[in-house]
């Protein structure tokens, strides 16, 4: 069943919150829906018990997203876009200046809620009748009412005057991902062609993998992890850019690292191997967190790195090295059976190997000692590395 603003009303009802509350408090799993449904429709209309079992279980799968969940109010996909609540508010951060801001492709309000909670007056816009019923309810769940103004229109054709804009473009069609700037909904240069008229400045947020190439030399970019996930990529115009450079931020820290070009030195691997955060290597700063931390690459083409001693960075994980050869499955199991290893993971970078296909040809012990194999390059000869769990991860430091 889909959604409808006619339902979102009514699950804003007392009648409705005397289902959800219970609901939302224990979901039902997917072999009780049935049973759930047929309890429910013996009280309520057919389209209203599953308006109530679906917000249920939406508000369940967003619990990741949403510190508030429990009292807001989803579709499906408006959810699949949201930005999560630690992103947002990091955005949001930037308006800091701004008195009133556009939320140029609203969604579900995720951003529009965050710019609200700073201090902001927010136009909602959006051309989904059910997305702008959805910032409404949320809205008001939050108290933020006062706040948030929704609007239905077109984003590329503005009819307003605001101080700053956020756009998010929509980056699906159907459940097909969208990777071409220019396939966006709206695309990514009829947004930009308005960031004249946003005396504050426009963000524009886009997918994670944006080529380096189709980045306007005005804007910055920043790309943004949470606990090591790259979530988005950003572009910053106007006064919202605090300079032309590209960056990795790190989420909920909140630490930053430019990209400035650094090549790093290459040599063998050492003592222990680094994989940078996501971000770090979509922003092109590789070479600058090497440089910073005092590390190597493994290979020029490679976005792994490598120290003789630990150097503890939240902008990396990283294993100790037990030892590291050339490419070979045979000599790898003759290995694994000497160490009596038990292969927990098969990580990969510049391999064709599918890594868990590859896990299950390897020798495991189930009692043996945990490893991680990290199948390469290195010195641009197919490399692989058998790698201690000890250290597995990012460590506090610098």
């Amino acid at each position: 069943m889909t959604l409808t603003p006619e339902l979102i009303v009514w699950l804003q009802s007392d009648e409705a919150a005397i289902w959800l509350e219970p609901l939302t408090a224990r979901p039902p799993s997917d072999l009780e829906l049935l049973q759930t449904l047929t309890h429910l429709r013996k009280a309520l209309p057919a389209d209203h018990a599953s308006a109530l079992v679906q917000t249920a279980q939406l508000r369940r799968q967003a619990k990741g997203k949403f510190i508030d969940a429990e009292r807001m109010f989803f579709a499906k996909e408006p959810l699949q876009q949201a930005s999560a609540s630690v992103v947002a508010c990091h955005t949001a951060r930037r308006y800091a200046h701004s008195r009133h801001v556009a939320d140029l492709g609203c969604g579900l309000g995720g951003d529009s809620l965050a710019l609200a909670a700073a201090g902001h007056r927010v136009l909602s816009v959006d051309q989904s009748a059910l997305n702008l019923s959805l910032v409404a309810a949320n809205a008001r769940a939050m108290n933020l009412t006062s706040c948030v103004q929704p609007l239905r229109a077109d984003v590329r054709l503005p009819a307003w005057r605001c101080h700053a804009a956020w756009a998010d473009p929509g980056r699906r069609t159907g459940h097909r991902r969208i990777f071409d700037p220019e396939q966006l909904q709206p695309a990514l240069s009829s947004l930009l062609a308005q960031r004249r008229r946003y005396e504050g400045g426009l963000g524009v947020k886009l997918m994670p993998g944006l080529a380096h190439e189709v980045i306007p030399p005005d804007a910055e970019a920043e790309w943004i992890s949470v606990q090591g996930d790259l979530k988005q990529c950003v572009l910053w115009f106007g006064d919202l850019a605090r300079d032309r450079k590209r960056r990795a931020t790190l989420l909920p820290s909140g630490e930053e690292l430019e990209a400035g070009g650094a090549l790093a030195d290459v040599r063998p691997p050492g003592h222990y191997l680094y994989e940078p955060d996501p971000a770090v290597i979509r922003a092109g700063a590789v070479g600058d967190l090497a440089l910073a931390l005092g590390l190597w690459q493994i290979d020029p083409t490679i976005a792994y790195l490598s120290a003789d001693d630990r150097v503890p960075s939240r902008f990396a994980r990283h294993w100790r090295i037990l030892e590291h050869h050339p490419f070979d499955l045979k000599h790898l199991n003759r290995r694994l059976r000497v160490l009596q290893g038990q292969v927990l993971a098969v990580k990969k970078r510049g391999s064709p190997i599918d890594p868990e296909a590859f896990r299950r040809r390897l020798y495991h012990h189930d009692k043996g000692q945990p490893l991680v194999i990290v199948i390469t390059r290195a010195l641009a000869k197919p490399w692989m590395l058998i790698c201690s769990t000890g250290l597995i991860g990012r460590t506090v430091g610098r």
